[in-house]
């Protein structure tokens, strides 16, 4: 009997032990934790935020930001419900995930922006100027080459009928695809969600570290796991007008 409550305290212990999510798995790792930051330019402050987001990869503003455990940075923007948006994307080494909209905001260069900016209502709400958005995918993929990546984000939108369905696959991503980013030569990726009204907008950020992505793009299509997986994924999403199949590139600002 006590042999047997042995096994069975064993195995629970097991099962606390694992019992985490891969999300919370990443976190408890230690490793760098990636952040996606959302606003929209005022009307009429196009240009002039266009011009002041080149300034945050200028030498004193990237001092400043890695004293607040911020690098990698990047922005983007796309037309989306009629207004520009803007999204900042970058690595975070702070304590808390979640304080890297904050770690942001503190730094002289985000805070010339906010007067060219509209906040989104949740960052209204908890007086932020940018919303953080929710970090739902990570995948590791390639190993850095030494060579400069190829910097990109997408967008698409969510069914929002299916935002349970889509979560699901993303928080138990197939070994395969998993496998099949890496044999593209895909560093870093990641997909942010945000809701603009009733729409739910998807974002990813990926580095290409390779020399030839068409190449590797149609050397995977014909991947047998990959076929399946986008007969899961691809009905939980809306494409915009402008996609090239599930997804519409942003306009890359800075980097």
């Amino acid at each position: 009997m006590k042999r047997q409550l042995f096994i069975l305290q064993f195995i629970l212990s097991g099962l606390s032990a694992f019992g985490f999510s891969p999300y919370e798995n990443y976190l408890r790792s230690g490793q760098q934790t990636h952040a996606m930051l959302f606003a929209s330019a005022k009307g009429g402050k196009e240009e002039s935020l266009q011009n002041a987001l080149k300034t945050l990869n200028e030498k004193k503003a990237l001092k400043a930001f890695k004293k607040v455990g911020i690098s990698n940075l990047s922005s983007y923007k796309k037309q989306l419900q009629g207004k520009t948006r803007i999204m900042i994307y970058f690595d975070y080494e702070g304590e808390n995930y979640l304080d890297a909209v904050n770690a942001f905001e503190e730094t002289k260069a985000a805070n010339q922006l906010a007067l060219l900016l509209e906040p989104h209502p949740r960052a209204k709400e908890h007086g932020t100027t940018w919303l953080q958005l929710e970090w739902i995918n990570y995948i590791h993929g390639a190993k850095p080459n030494g060579n400069p990546p190829n910097k990109f984000s997408m967008v698409t939108r969510m069914k929002p009928e299916k935002e349970a369905d889509y979560r699901w696959l993303h928080q138990t991503t197939w070994p395969g695809t998993v496998d099949r980013m890496t044999r593209m030569e895909y560093h870093d990726f990641s997909i942010f969600l945000v809701e603009l009204g009733d729409e739910i907008y998807e974002f990813f950020y990926v580095e290409f570290i390779g020399d030839d992505s068409k190449k590797d793009e149609m050397s995977s299509l014909s991947d047998p796991t990959y076929q399946r997986w986008i007969k899961y994924t691809d009905p939980c999403q809306i494409p915009l007008p402008d996609a090239d199949g599930i997804w519409s590139m942003m306009n890359k600002v800075s980097e």
